[in-house]
C-alpha cells in the first residue's frame, strides 16, 4: 500500500489521533473554526502531492528539493491567520503540523505499513512547506495584518515580539533536527531576522 492510499484508507482515524495529541497539550481537540484549513485538508492535500509524486520519472523521486502541491502553503497560510486570531501561539501551530507526522508514523507502525524513502521525503517536505507557510502568516506583516495600525508604535512592538517569537520557535525546531536549516522553514529563520534588522534600523534613524 501506498502512503497516498495509506492516508486516503486512514483518513478520519488519523485526525482523531491528531486531535488527541492536540487534546493532551490541554487545547480544545474539536472540530471548529480551525478544521476549516487544517489537518483534514492538509491531508487531502498531501495525498495530491504523492500523487504528483508518483507520475515523476522513478529516477528522479529522492531528489533534494522535490516539488509538491502549491496548495499546501496556500493553505497553511490562511491556517496560520485562523489560529493566530483563535488565540493560539506559534509553539502550538508548528506542534500541530508535527502532530500530523506523528500520527502518520505511529499509525503505519501499528498497522505495518510500511512507509517508502521518497513517499516519507515528500510526507517531510509538505509538512516543512506547511509550517514554514503558517508560521509567516502567523507571524504577521505590517502591510497585511488588519489587525494592526500601521505605523504606529504599538503595532510595530507586537510585530517584533511575533518575529522574537516565531523566530526562536523556528530555531528550537533546527537545533532538535526537525527541520533542515536549508528547507522552507529554516528559511524563515532568515527572512524574520532581516525583518528585524530593517524594523530596528528604522527604529533608530
Amino acid at each position: 500500500m501506498s502512503l497516498q492510499e495509506f492516508i486516503k484508507t486512514n483518513h478520519d482515524r488519523l485526525v482523531s489521533m491528531t486531535r488527541e495529541k492536540v487534546a493532551k497539550r490541554g487545547r480544545d481537540p474539536r472540530p471548529n473554526e480551525r478544521e476549516t484549513h487544517g489537518v483534514p485538508i492538509f491531508l487531502d492535500q498531501m495525498c495530491e502531492a504523492l500523487v504528483a509524486e508518483a507520475k515523476r520519472d522513478q529516477a528522479h523521486l529522492a531528489e533534494p528539493d522535490p516539488p509538491t502541491n502549491p496548495n499546501v502553503a496556500d493553505t497553511a497560510t490562511l491556517y496560520g491567520h485562523d489560529l493566530r486570531r483563535l488565540g493560539l501561539s506559534v509553539d502550538e501551530l508548528v506542534h500541530e503540523y508535527g502532530d500530523v507526522c506523528q500520527a502518520v508514523t505511529e499509525l503505519a507502525v501499528e498497522l505495518d505499513a510500511p512507509i517508502s524513502v521518497s513517499d516519507f521525503h515528500t510526507l517531510n517536505r509538505c509538512l516543512d512547506n506547511a509550517t514554514a507557510a503558517a508560521v509567516t502568516a502567523w507571524t504577521g506583516d505590517r502591510e497585511t495584518d488588519a489587525s494592526a495600525t500601521e505605523g504606529t508604535r504599538a503595532s510595530n512592538d507586537e510585530r517584533l515580539k511575533r518575529l522574537v517569537r516565531s523566530s526562536i520557535t523556528v530555531f528550537e525546531l533546527l537545533r532538535s533536527a526537525t527541520v533542515v536549516a536549508g528547507g522552507a522553514t529554516g528559511r524563515v529563520l532568515g527572512q524574520n531576522l532581516e525583518k528585524m534588522r530593517v524594523m530596528l534600523e528604522a527604529s533608530v534613524s
